[in-house]
């Protein structure tokens, strides 16, 4: 996400605390700004990714500072987290990079592995084919599809499969989810065929403010009791409309109907922490934020990095 299209919540502070004041729901977590995909680790504890940033950081629910961290290397814009079983699968945007070039690794599926303590391990081997597998799913070629497509969302379903939800494109005005149904022996993990990818179905959905107006793409996506909560928001950075809430029950005609009510002001929301079946967390992407003069990023973020969050009930 560039920095030059986000909302600057701190232009007049010079305290991180300064523009949470307005909204007491919300919250900071600190040590970096740019957060973009968020995981369960347990009841108590969150992973949560950045765009930029060479760690997956863990923390305790509502406390701002990190209580470990997990080394990330070679890979960038991390933008969906979903957990099966004790392994949490991470996904980038599979887009291009702000220059047009097409980085290797910005194209990656990879797992870890909680363990009993609640730290991450490495597990399995990174999948690097997807955004071939996704234009073949959409019947385009990949080179059409990587111009425009930006994976933001990931979630688990009941059977082990991924949903990745798109911001990026928004044909006909309706966002796009698809269905893969065996991400774990594609990061060979667990058994079955290694080298081919099963994507069982294309959904697209109206995420839009009704007829005549402009649709929405998927920020996040995660399982909530037998149903989806949606982060939708406007496919380019920064633009409208602004950002919304929708359940979904995981129909293949991609009916949706409203989602919880969330006030996003001073907010970019990306990644949604779902900690039971009535309570969660969205949390915002704060990179671009003036930090003591400083725009904060996530490559090299300043010692007062932070982005916040919000509580949402179900």
């Amino acid at each position: 996400m560039s920095n030059k299209s986000r909302v600057i919540l701190l232009a007049a502070f010079s305290s991180f605390l300064g523009p949470l004041a307005a909204n007491a729901a919300n919250h900071p977590y600190q040590g970096i700004c740019e957060a973009s995909a968020a995981a369960m680790v347990d009841k108590s504890h969150m992973a949560v990714a950045s765009d930029d940033f060479s760690a997956i950081m863990i923390y305790e629910r509502g406390k701002p500072e990190p209580v470990a961290k997990f080394p990330v290397d070679d890979v960038t814009d991390i933008e969906g987290a979903a957990r099966i079983g004790d392994t949490i699968f991470w996904l980038t945007s599979h887009s291009l990079n702000s220059s047009g070039e097409d980085k290797k690794k910005r194209k990656e599926l990879f797992a870890t592995t909680v363990s009993a303590d609640g730290t991450l391990s490495g597990s399995g081997e990174v999948y690097r084919n997807l955004r071939a597998d996704m234009a073949a799913a959409l019947k385009l070629s990949e080179d059409d599809l990587k111009t425009h497509v930006n994976i933001e969302g990931l979630a688990a379903t009941p059977e082990g499969h991924l949903l990745i939800g798109l911001r990026g494109p928004v044909p006909d005005n309706r966002a796009i989810v698809l269905e893969l149904a065996n991400p774990m022996p594609l990061v060979k993990l667990g058994t079955g065929d290694t080298g081919s990818p099963i994507i069982t179905q294309v959904v697209t959905m109206d995420l839009s403010d009704g007829p005549g107006t402009t649709g929405r793409g998927v920020r996040d996506i995660e399982r909530v009791g037998n149903r989806y909560l949606v982060l939708a928001g406007s496919e380019p950075d920064g633009g409208n409309p602004p950002p919304k809430l929708f359940w979904w029950d995981g129909n293949a005609d991609g009916r949706v109907t409203p989602g919880p009510d969330a006030d996003f002001s001073g907010m970019t929301p990306e990644a949604i922490m779902v900690w039971n079946d009535h309570e969660g967390e969205i949390l915002s992407d704060s990179g671009g934020a003036m930090i003591k003069g400083v725009a904060c990023a996530d490559k090299d973020p300043p010692k007062d990095a932070f982005f916040p969050a919000i509580d949402v009930k179900f």
